[in-house]
């Protein structure tokens, strides 16, 4: 979720922006139906109207639906808009649509279940011969020096009072991190790693190696990544550290488990791959720095899996093998769920869950907030 001062800062964002409204004048033409996938203030969905379109779907599964909707009637859109709340993969749309427009990963396309969004209204939605913006997207890495962040995930677990902090220092090295680099903060030339052309990409998983021979002699603390976005006929935006205007999102950084001091003739090896766990991505980075004569001088595996913190029980009750028996909150929600399509109204619901369940509800208004809750997942 991102708060209004990100929303503005996106808008406010020229280079991704502009490069969206040339975008969209250059493949929207009279009569076009345009789906927005997660269109926050409806930004997207604007500039297609503006460009023409007889129709677009703006799907967004936060409330902040609502601002995007005053907008639209602010600005004379509404009777071209269908605002649709949700997430375009639990959805279905009443006709296939001439073009797709998104902005919905993080700090790299490998985020949450953009990728995995995109290429669902893809497969479900998109017309033949259709268009997705952004079309391409490549992602690029190079080692980095970045010593304060690698300082505040390894040095602060060193306290004075005698405590061992060993497995949480092992967890934030394995965790993938945010941060905000310049050009000089990277140690050797940037290099692709991976390339998604949203038209041809066949699945959400990603994996590439990186190798680069050190030309000069520096201290590494891990890799820094960043996305290159293509909205062609001809633009595109980026969160490189070398982007003259800094995007809203910060660069992706997988930190080394110590720095790394590299000297010329080094050769510095780094196979990486992100694969999708629903609702999310577990990256894996294996790092290798051999010297110019072929001594490895340092080897390191790492992954976000080692780096989570879910608790073992969570963990037992996921397990294939597991036989889940039905707990108070299955009879709660069990209970509330029939009482939802029984065409009563909240308050008799709230009612009914307090008399059944009274050592779970303190008050009407506590179990009324739980009915509450249910009926914007599965209300109408």
């Amino acid at each position: 979720m991102y708060d209004l001062a990100a929303y503005a800062q996106m808008i406010a964002f020229k280079g991704r922006t502009s490069a969206y409204a040339r975008a969209l004048e250059a493949h929207v033409t009279p009569g076009s139906v345009v789906l927005d996938i997660g269109a926050g203030t409806g930004i997207l969905s604007f500039l297609a109207c503006r460009a023409g379109a007889a129709k677009v779907y703006a799907v967004e599964s936060e409330s902040i639906i609502q601002l995007a909707r005053e907008t639209a009637a602010d600005n004379g859109f509404s009777n071209r808009i269908e605002f649709v709340e949700g997430f375009t993969s639990e959805i279905d749309l009443p006709e296939r649509v001439d073009g797709i427009v998104c902005d919905i990963h993080g700090m790299l396309p490998a985020h949450g279940k953009s990728i995995v969004s995109i290429l669902d209204a893809r497969d479900r939605f998109l017309k033949p011969g259709g268009w997705i913006l952004p079309a391409r997207e490549t992602m690029w890495a190079a080692a980095a020096c970045c010593p304060s962040l690698h300082a505040s995930l390894t040095n602060t677990w060193d306290t004075e009072y005698g405590v061992d902090f060993g497995k949480a220092r092992l967890k934030t090295v394995n965790s993938l991190q945010s941060v905000r680099l310049k050009p000089e903060d990277l140690v050797v030339a940037p290099q692709r790693w991976a390339g998604l052309d949203y038209m041809d990409l066949s699945g959400p998983n990603i994996k590439g190696d990186l190798s680069w021979l050190v030309d000069r002699n520096a201290t590494a603390h891990g890799v820094c990544m960043w996305f290159e976005a293509e909205t062609p006929p001809a633009s595109s935006y980026t969160n490189s550290p070398a982007a003259r205007e800094p995007y809203s999102f910060r660069q992706a950084f997988l930190p080394w488990p110590e720095a790394v001091a590299l000297t010329v003739g080094d050769r510095v090896a780094v196979s990486l791959r992100a694969d999708f766990v629903n609702p999310d991505y577990v990256w894996s980075w294996t790092t290798s720095v051999r010297s110019e004569s072929g001594d490895e001088r340092a080897r390191y595996r790492q992954s976000t899996f080692i780096g989570a913190t879910l608790p073992q029980d969570r963990l037992r009750k996921r397990a294939a093998g597991f036989v889940p028996e039905p707990n108070q909150n299955w009879q709660v929600d069990s209970k509330l769920l029939n009482l939802l399509g029984g065409g009563v109204s909240l308050g008799e619901i709230a009612t009914a869950l307090l008399a059944e369940f009274p050592a779970r509800f303190q008050s009407w208004s506590a179990a009324l907030a739980k009915a509450a809750d249910l009926s914007e997942t599965y209300s109408k």
